[in-house]
């Protein structure tokens, strides 16, 4: 399912940005953090998370065919440092995007974080922003929910925030209730992206009435993309406004 905010920019219920004048696909926190780690634990079982992964990204390649792909974020938590099997799952991401794109492009804060032994003969040197006509790709957080505008930088597209918006909704036994869904958000000067990975989704919840009057969302549940009417959005209630990340436990604890 699509939604065109304008002739550059088709937003894909898939959780991606196509770019078609530019050939250009953006994907933010495709975040293959839980891929490797996992298999090294005993499941009856794999994990689902990476089929969806890779079924949604190779739907998007095969469908588009984009010359470019820009990814925002890192593809595993301190990427260029992995070792063993977490290397070579990296290595061979980064093969598979390189065979469905002319270019691969990552995009990150602090790319020389990213940088490292793991990533030596790929080819990919994350940057901390490209350019893709008037447009500058970012990875940033909470400064860039409400960017000012600035005439060298042109448009923005961040995929460091993960817009979630509170929905009204009807519980079961009819009752009034509320969904929390990731979304895109048009801020004006920016278009903030969800996650490609759901798991990521963002800690805070948008305010309407912080945001511009001309601002414009859209909801993702599945793979359905609908239209936020912002203006119409009943406040949030108060214990909706963030979501408290789980505290980890320090080691020896039970």
């Amino acid at each position: 399912m699509q939604a065109t905010l304008n002739e550059d920019l088709i937003l894909d219920s898939r959780r991606a940005l196509w770019m078609p004048r530019y050939g250009t696909l953006v994907l933010a926190d495709f975040f293959l953090g839980l891929g490797a780690a996992r298999r090294k634990r005993v499941e009856i079982m794999p994990s689902p998370t990476q089929f969806d992964l890779w079924e949604r990204a190779f739907g998007l390649l095969t469908e588009y065919k984009p010359s470019q792909v820009v990814i925002l974020g890192d593809l595993k938590p301190n990427q260029g440092m992995v070792e063993s099997d977490e290397a070579d799952e990296l290595r061979a991401s980064i093969r598979k995007f390189k065979r469905g794109c002319e270019r691969l492009v990552q995009v990150a804060s602090h790319p020389e974080r990213l940088r490292g032994p793991a990533m030596e003969g790929t080819g990919l040197v994350p940057v901390d922003q490209h350019k893709v006509g008037p447009y500058s790709l970012i990875h940033r957080r909470r400064v860039f929910v409400y960017p000012r505008h600035e005439d060298h930088h042109g448009f923005w597209i961040n995929g460091g925030v993960h817009p979630l918006f509170a929905i009204p909704a009807k519980a079961p036994d009819g009752g009034e209730d509320w969904m929390r869904l990731p979304a895109f958000l048009h801020t004006g000067y920016a278009l903030v992206m969800p996650p490609f990975v759901p798991y990521a989704q963002g800690h805070e919840v948008m305010q309407p009435e912080r945001l511009p009057k001309h601002a414009k969302a859209w909801s993702l549940l599945g793979d359905h993309l609908a239209p936020i009417d912002l203006q119409g959005l009943p406040p949030t209630p108060e214990h909706l406004r963030t979501i408290t990340r789980p505290v980890r436990k320090k080691s020896g604890d039970d």
